[in-house]
């Protein structure tokens, strides 16, 4: 249950001084943040608390760049346990407070317990106990706050300074919440065997911080991340979305960087938490592609799919990030697109092929039977087999056959010629 009272606390400031100048994104819902700040220190050995930080922040990650005069740190603690409603109270059991009720009613003693619904004050006059039901409470004031509790997530930092003055620096490290993958939404001209592609980064910002005016990083690959279980605050908003993207938008320059890909935009961006964010990744282009059927052996769905090779002869030739990929279609008779299949990429250079499965085909059906079955010793079995293919629609169709084989495999009679896919599966087409 949530109480909506309010707790009235004294507690020490902390001066937050950091400017996030860049944010490199990852695939793998993570991303490397870059800040610079400027400590203020006085000679000797203090503590300084750094706030404004993601909650998602893996705080073994963090690097420190003195950009001027050098200085020791050598203590960090990340300081997550945060203030709220019931861990004060808890550390409040035996203390003193003073409640104000909804009908202006003051209370003030030794607080005795406090559950989800109730809280128990030893009056400090008479020594009665009061049950203070919490959806009457308007205000609950402390002397002050507990120890060891922050507002916010904070870096706690014990250093050295050999004198006293400004020092500024880099900080980087590593948050969790953060992730992209590129969106492409096709159009299919079946006529002119063509596909237009619109091509757009969608970025998910769940770090517990907000971006504000800068520099985005984007990197395409597989990055080897250990895993770190990160924790969900309750009632953490819904995600707000905004797309960027006109005549005049910003581009992404891309470059092989490593044994990745990294995606750099040209002009600074911000990005709200809990906020999705679509950037335009290329300019739309138009690049040709080639309609396909393909019957698995032993199913009666033929899917229906799209084809095309990733390169510049064909229109195209940049690496395309993984992402989603939704097909649509312009219906002649009102001139409007319908949606016609969704399907997934991987991470594909250029050069390579890219199949897209819109769904099955409606009018195509096919049937796989075993006509016979002949044991010729204990490890080889004869088959014969018959496969049918039905096309009920007005059009010519090709189908290509797949037949999925295990073992040693030898095929002695068909109708029709074959090719050999791999070591297990082979492929004929009917058209």
């Amino acid at each position: 249950m949530n109480k909506l009272f309010l707790i009235c606390l004294i507690v020490v400031s902390y001066i937050s001084l950091t400017a996030v100048n860049q944010v490199t994104i990852y695939n793998e819902n993570f991303s490397l943040v870059r800040t610079s700040l400027e400590l203020n220190l006085k000679k000797g050995l203090q503590s300084y608390y750094l706030e404004n930080i993601p909650k998602t922040i893996e705080a073994n990650s963090v690097i420190i760049k003195p950009l001027k005069d050098k200085f020791e740190i050598f203590s960090q603690n990340y300081e997550y346990d945060l203030a709220n409603t019931d861990k004060i109270l808890e550390k409040y059991i035996g203390k003193e407070i003073t409640i104000i009720t909804k009908s202006d009613s003051k209370f003030s003693g030794k607080l005795q317990f406090s559950d989800f619904d109730t809280i128990g004050l030893t009056d400090s006059t008479t020594g009665r106990l009061n049950l203070i039901k919490t959806k009457e409470i308007r205000n609950i004031s402390l002397e002050k706050l507990p120890e060891n509790f922050f507002l916010k997530p904070t870096l706690h930092w014990k250093l050295i300074a050999p004198k006293s003055g400004n020092y500024p620096l880099d900080l980087s490290y590593i948050c969790g919440g953060m992730k992209w993958e590129a969106t492409y939404n096709m159009v299919w001209n079946d006529e002119k065997n063509k596909l237009d592609i619109n091509s757009w980064v969608t970025i998910t910002n769940n770090s517990g911080m907000a971006f504000n005016d800068t520099k985005l990083k984007l990197v395409a690959g597989e990055v080897q991340k250990i895993s770190q279980k990160m924790t969900r605050e309750k009632g953490e908003r819904l995600l707000q979305f905004s797309m960027e993207g006109t005549s005049a938008a910003p581009t992404f320059e891309e470059k092989a960087f490593h044994d990745f890909h990294l995606y750099t935009l040209s002009e600074k961006v911000s990005i709200n938490n809990n906020q999705q964010k679509q950037i335009r990744l290329f300019p739309a282009v138009s690049v040709k592609a080639n309609s396909k059927y393909e019957y698995k052996t032993y199913s009666e769905k033929v899917a229906s799919k799209i084809e095309f090779i990733n390169s510049k002869k064909e229109g195209l030739g940049v690496p395309l990030p993984k992402g989603i990929v939704k097909i649509y279609k312009l219906d002649a008779a009102d001139n409007n697109l319908e949606f016609i299949g969704e399907d997934r990429i991987n991470h594909t250079p250029k050069d390579e092929k890219v199949t897209l499965q819109t769904g099955y085909a409606f009018d195509l059906k096919g049937k796989t039977v075993v006509l016979d079955t002949r044991k010729i010793s204990r490890k080889v079995t004869e088959r014969d087999m018959k496969v049918t293919l039905k096309n009920h629609s007005e059009k010519e169709k090709k189908i290509a056959v797949i037949h999925h084989l295990n073992g040693d495999w030898k095929i002695y009679n068909e109708n029709l010629s074959y090719k050999k896919k791999d070591a297990n599966s082979i492929e004929f087409e009917k058209g």
